[in-house]
């Protein structure tokens, strides 16, 4: 009995000098991650592991999934056309694709999904043409801003296939 009494002394005495439950992280003052953000960064950080087979999975998750998906994927400079073609969401308003290695090919088709952008950025994309410029502009009638970094003479080409598309208003932005 007395040593039960002295683990119970030993308890007390080393319990006072634990913080307090308000310094714990789960506290009210910080709040937990919400687990889709728990899960993107577990899914962002082994992309390059299962980036082959995305195209088998990608039709399973909700549009605003598969954006982000992209976007990671683009800033671990892993979006190419086969990759953003898996995950073209026909609801996507919104498309950042810039640096990456799609292609005409793989914007054309992504113009083809998704009409309804509004807002393209296609700066740095070294394999993208006046030719895919011109299926967006095409193919997405909403679309308000088409951000592309070219140079000086590029931007003229592309001016060109935007007068010849000239059905909306389109805003061309310079980074």
């Amino acid at each position: 009995m007395d040593k039960g009494k002295s683990v119970v002394a030993e308890l007390s005495a080393s319990s006072s000098s634990l913080p307090s439950p308000s310094s714990y992280p789960f506290s009210k003052k910080a709040k937990p991650r919400k687990l889709v953000s728990l899960c993107l960064g577990t899914l962002g950080q082994h992309l390059e592991d299962i980036i082959t087979d995305i195209s088998e999975f990608a039709a399973l998750f909700p549009p605003h999934i598969t954006l982000a998906i992209m976007s990671i994927a683009r800033r671990k400079s892993l979006l190419n056309d086969k990759v953003l073609t898996s995950l073209a969401e026909s609801s996507w308003q919104i498309l950042d694709i810039s640096g990456s290695d799609v292609t005409d090919a793989g914007l054309a088709t992504v113009a083809n999904v998704c009409s309804n952008l509004r807002a393209v950025d296609i700066s740095r994309c070294e394999k993208i043409t006046t030719a895919g410029v011109s299926e967006i502009v095409c193919h997405c009638p909403s679309l308000e801003i088409l951000r592309c970094g070219y140079d000086l003479q590029q931007i003229s080409s592309i001016a060109l296939a935007l007068r010849v598309n000239q059905s909306q208003s389109t805003f061309m932005t310079l980074p």
